[in-house]
């Protein structure tokens, strides 16, 4: 059972009907910034010919301790067992997965002259699922067409990209509007404390030197030269010529495609960087890791000392090797912001000069999470 192998006391259950189950070994919840809907894999107790009331397509929350990190609905439910343990796996997703591979559907397909959050709430209706707005959202857009077959999440994308929103989903399943990092996590990153692993992700591959985008206008008042619109935004890191052509969706204005100019810059640049960690335990001081907030890191081989990055993806696991871990991909807030990119790696040796030896930590008097 999990509570062999926690560090902290926290435990994973699922909680269907009112009723919850308890996860074993290999349990597993993922949240991620980028996947709108999170996933969980838990097994739960099963005695023959008792299986436990739960369905495909029932509701669901998953606990961490007692803290719910995921509303959903179970895709499935099935038995197992091997020598002297008989279990049932649960499987789903939150509600906000539904949106994931189906269609958009609205009557007519466009709008016009209305707010983001409009267009979000008409795509949404049919699902069920509510929206909530955490963050400013701009000017009305002039134009949006949804798409042919276009998918829910696709086209609920694109309209938030256009005035540089995040789109995520709440523990509660609710489709969330915001920033990235708005709120700081009480937790830290430790080397030599809370770390067990770490490694770095990203690369170049997928920066430009230039980004180019053209867009069009139906402005009775503009000129044809101002009908046919192009907006530029330059990554002045990358020294080779790598241009890339952006064309705009539907009607839009000068200003509009040089936010969408500046905002792939930024996030292509913020997504060379980052680093993935595997730290001990689900949860900080009986909270659980959260995705979408700030952590300060204190790690010399990482050459981050107190740096808070942006928790972009926490993957929740137990198993017989490393106990209850979490692992926790980090990038630089800027990443997924408006603002400039500004966070960047910087290499540095801490401990006595001369000495390039590894140390267990940074200063001790700024390790541990406070501000």
């Amino acid at each position: 059972m999990a509570e062999q192998y926690t560090r902290d006391d926290a435990k994973i259950a699922v909680v269907v009907n009112g009723r919850a189950y308890e996860g074993w070994l290999q349990s597993e919840v993922e949240r991620n910034l980028e996947a709108l809907a999170g996933t969980f894999s838990i097994p739960v107790s099963l005695v023959p010919g008792q299986p436990p009331d739960i369905r495909r397509g029932m509701e669901v929350k998953v606990l961490i301790g007692d803290r719910a990190v995921l509303a959903g609905y179970v895709l499935a439910a099935e038995p197992f067992y091997r020598r002297n343990e008989c279990g049932m796996r649960v499987v789903g997703r939150s509600r906000a997965g539904d949106l994931v591979h189906c269609s958009a559907i609205y009557e007519g397909g466009q709008w016009r002259n209305v707010m983001i959050d409009r267009i979000i709430r008409d795509i949404l209706k049919p699902f069920g699922l509510e929206l909530v707005v955490d963050t400013e959202l701009g000017d009305p857009v002039k134009d949006f067409k949804l798409g042919h077959g276009e998918l829910a999440l696709d086209a609920i994308s694109r309209a938030a990209k256009l005035r540089g929103v995040l789109v995520t989903c709440d523990d509660a399943g609710r489709v969330l509007l915001t920033q990235a990092g708005k709120t700081r996590f009480k937790g830290a990153i430790v080397r030599g404390q809370n770390v067990i692993s770490m490694e770095s992700v990203g690369s170049d591959e997928r920066r430009h030197s230039q980004y180019i985008v053209y867009g069009q206008s139906d402005d009775a008042d503009a000129t044809d030269l101002a009908k046919g619109l192009k907006a530029t935004a330059e990554d002045s890191e990358i020294e080779r010529y790598l241009p890339l052509v952006i064309n705009a969706d539907g009607n839009t204005t000068q200003a509009e495609l040089k936010l969408l100019a500046d905002h792939t810059m930024r996030v292509r640049r913020g997504h060379a960087f980052g680093f993935r960690y595997v730290v001990e335990g689900w949860t900080y001081q009986g909270e659980p890791w959260p995705v979408n907030q700030r952590v300060p890191i204190y790690d010399d081989v990482a050459g981050l000392d107190g740096v808070e990055w942006l928790i972009c993806s926490v993957k929740q696991t137990c198993d017989l090797k490393e106990g209850d871990v979490t692992e926790l991909l980090v990038r630089p807030r800027e990443a997924y912001d408006t603002a400039p990119l500004k966070t960047k790696v910087r290499r540095r040796n801490w401990g006595n000069r001369g000495n390039t030896s590894n140390h267990p930590r940074g200063p001790s008097d700024r390790a541990q999470g406070g501000r």
